[in-house]
Parts: structure tokens; C-alpha cells; sequence
């Protein structure tokens, strides 16, 4: 067993990053008045005012992410994680799905 626990450290140490949750920020069309929770994507987001976010088990943005948020909290300004955002082409796509 001893002789397996470096092995399983290395292996940790490559794996556990990759687990760790990429912030998105889903901005409001229109602010909210009140603050709330909302669960898309298999997330949990708090929204407040103009502004959802959520950690997401994933690193890149995309449409069929921000349809799913967007048909919970209706038209987006702006979809984006720490890195990169929607084209205003996607955006348009993504909310077709807004919920209205």
C-alpha cells in the first residue's frame, strides 16, 4: 500500500484541478428587483439586480449553457466566464430560448 501513496499523490495533484469549477456571469437584459436563486445548468446561480453567477463544472462558454440559464431568468446582455464571453451572434441564438 505504501508504495501505491506517491503514485496517488501525483495523481491527485493533476486531477484535482480539473474538478474545480470555472465562474460565469450571465448579465440581466433587464435588472431584477429583488435577489434569488435559480438552478440551471446543474448549477445553483445567485442573482441580483443585473447579474447572475454560478461556479460551473466546465471551462468553456457556450450557446446550450446560456440557453439553459437564460430560460430561467429571461433575455441576457452578456454570457460569459473568466476568460472568454459569447459573440453577440451567439448571444442572439442563446436567447431565442429566453424565458419570456
Amino acid at each position: 500500500m505504501s508504495r501505491f501513496l506517491p503514485l496517488m499523490a501525483a495523481a491527485a495533484v493533476f486531477t484535482l484541478p480539473a474538478l474545480a469549477g470555472t465562474n460565469f456571469t450571465a448579465k440581466l437584459a433587464q435588472p431584477q428587483d429583488s435577489s434569488e436563486r435559480i438552478i440551471a445548468a446543474k448549477a445553483l446561480w445567485d442573482c441580483n439586480q443585473d447579474t447572475c453567477v454560478a461556479e460551473l463544472n466546465r471551462r468553456t462558454v457556450t450557446v446550450r449553457t446560456c440557453k439553459k440559464v437564460a430560460s430561467e431568468v429571461g433575455e441576457l446582455a452578456g454570457f460569459s466566464n473568466d476568460k472568454e464571453s459569447l459573440s453577440a451572434e451567439d448571444l442572439a441564438e442563446c436567447n431565442k430560448s429566453a424565458k419570456r
